[in-house]
């Protein structure tokens, strides 16, 4: 039951993420990219403190093989990071939603191709509709959807890269902000310097506001740490699309984005394709349990 609450809670706040983003968006997108990183880098170390591996944490830095490790993920998390904050900013937020709904496929889909794992026929047929929802989402609005593509690949080769780390999630957090929060502090204080940031132009108020960003990031990728740990990963796969879903009702009706019929055409497929791969998993669970519990007698 806990690691379900933590499943929900965390694609939950990744849902309504965007409401967050749209109330600090009197400054850049790309400051408050900046903001987000140094504060999250500055929560996890409170963290890390609280949970006594600062000292593990200050021997893993310390190491310059692990800053070589850690620059991947750090470099896509950060660029995933950058283009949804931007995305939501512009009135993107259903094409932000959209990369989500795909993020899986993609895991998927690179399973196969970096770590030697299987689909089923009917995952594949589901990973073909939701291309196709893609490539008519593409001719119908005659441009790529290269915000939801980007979003969808830059998490999916974070993960990847994760999958191989050895860190533990507080700390590899921690490496990851640190790395990306260099130039983010840069970033900055060179706005604050010139005029353009948060000092002489916004109540001072709105420095604890930005300060949450720090815990609004931190908070929900520790629940699906959790979850990850105590649910099955078919459910977590399940879960994921809570996240996307809240984004696509809150950019249609909360911020009135155009979704007609073409885009429900082409998210319809996208839906049937999910479904049809989310089905599949559930049944190679469930033989997998049976086969489990036939062992066992």
């Amino acid at each position: 039951m806990q690691g379900l609450v933590c499943g929900v809670l965390s694609f939950g706040l990744w849902g309504i993420l965007p409401l967050y983003w749209r109330f600090v968006g009197a400054l850049s997108p790309y400051q408050i990219f900046g903001q987000r990183v140094v504060w999250s880098f500055l929560f996890v170390c409170l963290l890390l403190l609280k949970m006594k591996k600062w000292k593990a944490f200050v021997t893993i830095i310390r190491n310059p093989r692990e800053w070589l490790r850690i620059i991947g993920p750090a470099f896509f998390i950060a660029l995933n990071w950058l283009l949804y904050i931007w995305g939501v900013n512009n009135g993107y937020i259903i094409e932000t939603s959209l990369g989500y709904y795909i993020n899986p496929l993609v895991v998927a889909l690179f399973g196969v191709l970096f770590f030697r794992e299987r689909l089923s026929r009917l995952e594949l047929v589901g990973i073909a509709f939701a291309a196709a929802g893609v490539v008519m989402k593409t001719l119908l609005y005659g441009k790529l959807p290269y915000i939801s593509l980007v979003l969808a690949f830059t998490f999916a080769i974070y993960g990847a890269l994760k999958k191989k780390s050895k860190l533990d999630s507080v700390s590899g957090l921690g490496f990851e902000t640190l790395v990306v929060g260099i130039p983010a502090l840069f970033l900055i204080l060179t706005s604050e310097v010139r005029g353009v940031g948060i000092t002489g132009n916004l109540p001072l108020t709105f420095w604890p506001i930005i300060a949450a960003s720090g815990i609004i990031t931190a908070t929900p990728l520790l629940l699906f740490a959790e979850g990850t740990k105590r649910l099955p990963l078919v459910i977590m796969g399940f879960l994921q699309y809570i996240s996307p879903s809240i984004q696509l009702v809150i950019g249609v009706f909360l911020f009135g984005e155009a979704f007609d019929r073409s885009s429900l055409s082409a998210f319809s497929l996208i839906w049937v394709g999910i479904a049809l791969f989310t089905y599949s998993q559930y049944k190679r669970l469930r033989e997998k349990r049976e086969q489990d519990a036939a062992r066992a007698e």
